[in-house]
């Protein structure tokens, strides 16, 4: 005979919503679990212990919390409280059940790093919300002054064509230099988001998605950091329609290509808009063609006409990161960033924490310790 698990009905409706699979979002449950949930709510039926486990994996919820007597008070899950005031009162309306959970993991990480902070006694930066004029450029020279990256040392990042390694400095000076901790999703479609930031006055998130370009990310760093500057929590995908949005892209692309050094840039140009002309200065910025072009077209270098055209023309081949595939240890750190991982692989090698915690805080074995180590101090 089978054993039932003698669980509170009330508690696997919670976990249901908790974890998003509401307003139509029930049809991505698995099938075993899609054709019995209802039961299960109404206490009809109870699972097995192996479905129940099943259902503790996808609602990402320990199977003890189907036995309490009534759901947690909201209030009382500190990795809640900044989702519920980012998503307001749409948090099960407009969200996909993979997106909830990209953003309960990051705010769980951030718990964890600064934690493992406190024990390893390293100082926390404050993030300062300034008080500036609402000017695109007087944000961009501020970003510049308090990150202090010059764009001489921003132009000598050029490596490679992917602009990987732009990518990359920038997240280490954000967090660096402002405490800022950078993840990405894995798995939540581009179209849903592109990007959001957690206001936090010590150690803010910003969450880029990881199916969006190299190219893409970075400017999203810039476009989230000036939501953080401004002192918001913010979700952002298509829609730039908003005052806010189309501010904080504005702020991104002076910071990335400043109005004056690009008129430097381009003075005795001929043809803006030749292939070599633009791959000169993207390359030389860090950013996409898109980017130089509406920095172009902001300067009236260019006309709407040429800039509509060459959008078009570059969307049509613009090809998206996929987001997965390649080495599971550098998607993994891709996904959670080196800023937290070096700070997990710190704690475990002073014996803070053991092999079994280094696992659970990183999702990876132990046996990957060493490939982690070499990535990070077996040079350059």
């Amino acid at each position: 005979m089978v054993t039932k698990a003698k669980i509170n009905s009330a508690m696997m409706k919670w976990a249901r919503e908790y974890a998003g699979f509401t307003h139509g979002h029930e049809e991505r449950l698995p099938k075993d679990i899609k054709s019995k949930y209802e039961a299960w709510e109404k206490g009809e039926n109870s699972p097995t212990w192996n479905q129940l486990r099943e259902v503790s994996k996808k609602y990402h919820i320990p199977t003890a919390f189907f036995f309490m007597d009534c759901p947690p008070n909201f209030d009382n899950l500190p990795n809640m409280i900044n989702y519920r005031k980012l998503v307001a009162d749409s948090i099960y309306e407009t969200n996909s059940p993979n997106l909830i959970n990209n953003i309960r993991k990051s705010e769980t990480r951030r718990e964890i790093y600064l934690d493992l902070l406190n024990e390893l006694n390293e100082d926390i930066l404050l993030f300062k919300v300034p008080k500036l004029e609402h000017d695109t450029k007087i944000f961009s020279n501020y970003i510049r002054e308090i990150l202090d990256i010059s764009l001489s040392t921003q132009k000598s990042w050029y490596k490679e064509v992917n602009h990987y390694n732009f990518l990359n400095k920038w997240k280490e000076v954000l967090n660096e230099k402002l405490g800022v901790l950078i993840f990405e999703t894995e798995g939540v479609l581009l179209e849903e988001m592109r990007a959001l930031c957690i206001f936090h006055e010590k150690i803010p998130i910003i969450l880029l998605n990881g199916k969006d370009s190299v190219n893409g990310r970075i400017f999203s760093l810039f476009h989230e950091l000036t939501h953080l500057l401004l002192g918001e929590s913010a979700i952002c995908g298509d829609d730039e329609n908003t005052q806010e949005e189309i501010f904080c892209n504005a702020v991104a692309g002076e910071f990335l290509v400043p109005e004056h050094d690009l008129n430097i840039s381009i003075n005795g140009v001929t043809d803006l808009l030749s292939y070599n002309s633009l791959k000169k200065l993207y390359n030389s910025y860090g950013v996409s063609e898109h980017v130089i072009l509406r920095r172009l077209l902001d300067a009236n270098k260019i006309s709407r006409k040429d800039y509509i055209s060459h959008i078009n023309s570059y969307e049509e081949s613009f090809s998206k990161s996929s987001g997965s595939g390649g080495n599971y240890l550098n998607n993994m750190i891709k996904y959670n960033g080196k800023a937290y991982y070096s700070v997990i692989l710190d704690a475990y090698e002073v014996g803070i924490i053991n092999s079994l915690e280094f696992s659970k805080f990183t999702d990876l074995g132990k046996k990957q310790i060493p490939k982690l180590q070499e990535s990070f101090y077996g040079g350059e």
